[in-house]
């Protein structure tokens, strides 16, 4: 994730020196560089002569008050911009103040309102052809040695549902298995699909699926899969279909007969906790499904 951030600041022409990293020990927040010779432009967006320019790192666990605080003991005075990888679990009033020290946090939403400007204000030209939109739709993520890690979404709704609290819990990762499944629906009319159906304590149709860079280094936990998945329940589904005589729901089911099924071991990144009654529960962050009563 670090050299991606660079990346993309040196395509937004900002000034980075990644040479001399202040003297500090390693942890969870890591250096990714120095702002120099600032233009008027990026200074409007916040960026400072000589700011140290921070990442939360490539995990996947949110970052917390703790992490930052210890790095707050060590960091030099000055101007310091933490681009958080991950969500927050604190408020920005809740970090301590500290003399000589300007702290700054970007969440994903301000790094996308800061590339938002440089597409709007033309300094990153969109122009993909048709053939390259195509050459990347056929790139398969899962490609040499595995087992490699999904990329986990920053969603924790049912968590908050449920009344449980993320601090408490472990961040783990799950052994699992995917399918990225090809065939077609059979209805009124035919249609070719493909879809990943994750299987990690049950079975997940994904829109998509992106990975890691770096595989964390968290415990590793097994569970059950499904040896003979029902692609054809999972994937058929009723729709409206328009005859000219008006809206009709009608069945699209998946023949079993045209799948083309590839199977690859995967690491789901997940939280396991336990509840105040003393029950384990698992949230499965890709999915986004949590499972209780272990």
């Amino acid at each position: 994730m670090g050299q991606l951030l660079i990346d993309i600041l040196r395509s937004l022409d900002v000034n980075l020196d990644l040479e001399s990293p202040p003297n500090m020990q390693p942890g969870v927040i890591e250096w990714l560089g120095r702002v120099f010779d600032v233009s008027p432009y990026h200074a409007k967006l916040g960026l400072v002569e000589g700011m140290e320019i921070w990442s939360s790192g490539s995990g996947f666990a949110p970052i917390d008050l703790e992490g930052v605080e210890m790095w707050l003991v060590d960091v030099p005075r000055g101007n310091h911009l933490i681009i958080c990888r991950n969500n927050a679990i604190f408020e920005k009033e809740q970090i301590p103040i500290r003399d000589g020290v300007n702290l700054v946090f970007w969440m994903p939403d301000d790094v996308a309102n800061f590339v938002g400007h440089a597409v709007i204000d033309g300094r990153i030209p969109i122009n993909v052809s048709e053939q390259e939109k195509q050459e990347n739709e056929l790139i398969h993520p899962l490609t040499g040695k595995g087992p490699h890690t999904i990329k986990p979404k920053d969603d924790f709704t049912p968590l908050n549902q449920a009344c449980l609290d993320i601090k408490l819990s472990k961040p783990i990762l799950i052994c699992a298995r995917i399918h990225h499944v090809r065939g077609y629906l059979r209805g009124p009319e035919d249609e070719e699909i493909q879809k990943w159906v994750l299987d990690c304590l049950g079975l997940t149709i994904l829109d998509n699926i992106e990975l890691l860079e770096k595989t964390p280094l968290l415990k590793r936990e097994s569970v059950d899969f499904d040896d003979n998945p029902n692609f054809k329940k999972l994937l058929s589904k009723r729709r409206v279909y328009k005859d000219g005589m008006g809206d009709l729901l009608r069945w699209y089911r998946f023949d079993e007969e045209s799948a083309n099924v590839e199977e690859y071991d995967v690491l789901v990144p997940a939280y396991k906790g336990v509840d105040s009654n003393n029950n384990v529960w698992i949230f499965d962050a890709v999915s986004t499904k949590l499972h209780r009563n272990f």
